[in-house]
């Protein structure tokens, strides 16, 4: 299920923006918010709740306020957030001469410029689902080859750190990327993975067997991936729950 964060400082369009999407796709969950300091406190809600946003729709003329806040400076905050990294932005906006800016400075989707329709918001929509920008179950990595990966979270076996290089250990292949660290990406991920050691990231989805006595846990690729000390109770706390290979 898709949600999303619609931030607008004309209450019509607003309201528009906000009917079209919940018509198109009654199932997703819509906030609706006029303001700067309103869409940062449900960004940060969002992010200590684990419950991310996984599309943003920001006009970036938003009246500003005292801090000179406008759908730029919001899109630059939810950049420098791990887990909002890749999130795809789409811009509103009324001036032709901001669009390649946005695109090129924001890492943005892209823009729709004012005034647009509600066929045309429901294209970029079908156009974000149609390439997979809206599936908030994939993981998209730059290899060091400077290769796109769109990597379903599924498919993802562990992800190991070494030399400040992460290697994915996916079903079928693995690549390495130097996009992140271990402790950074682990909050792009979902709740089937955790963090068993200090080089490691584990989906416990394909866990198959977790030895406590010699700390090793056994994926159901047969891989054997140690746990470290600090994070046997992470790992304990799953495997009573039956959440690996549940």
């Amino acid at each position: 299920m898709q949600k999303v964060l619609i931030v607008e400082d004309d209450t019509i369009q607003l309201n528009m923006l906000y009917q079209t999407i919940h018509d198109a796709y009654p199932s997703w969950n819509i906030f609706c918010v006029s303001d700067y300091a309103a869409a940062d406190r449900l960004i940060l809600d969002s992010l200590q709740k684990s419950a991310s946003f996984t599309l943003f729709l920001l006009d970036i003329q938003l009246t500003k306020d005292i801090g000179n806040r406008d759908g730029f400076f919001l899109a630059k905050g939810i950049r420098q957030h791990s887990a909002y990294y890749q999130t795809p932005i789409l811009f509103l906006t009324a001036v032709s001469d901001e669009n390649y800016f946005a695109l090129s400075n924001f890492h943005c989707y892209n823009y729709i410029s004012k005034p647009y329709t509600d066929a045309d918001i429901r294209y970029q929509l079908q156009q974000m689902l149609m390439t997979g920008y809206l599936q908030n179950n994939t993981l998209e990595l730059t290899d060091t080859q400077r290769i796109l990966h769109r990597t379903s979270f599924c498919d993802i076996l562990y992800i190991k750190s070494a030399y400040h290089v992460l290697s994915v250990f996916c079903e079928a292949d693995f690549f390495q990327t130097r996009q992140y660290s271990l402790e950074s990406i682990l909050p792009m991920l979902d709740k089937d993975f955790i963090q068993c050691h200090k080089q490691y990231i584990i989906n416990t989805s394909k866990v198959l067997h977790l030895d406590i006595t010699s700390k090793i846990v056994t994926l159901t690729s047969n891989d054997s991936i140690p746990v470290g000390k600090s994070f046997l109770q992470d790992i304990e706390r799953f495997y009573r729950k039956g959440t690996p290979n549940d």
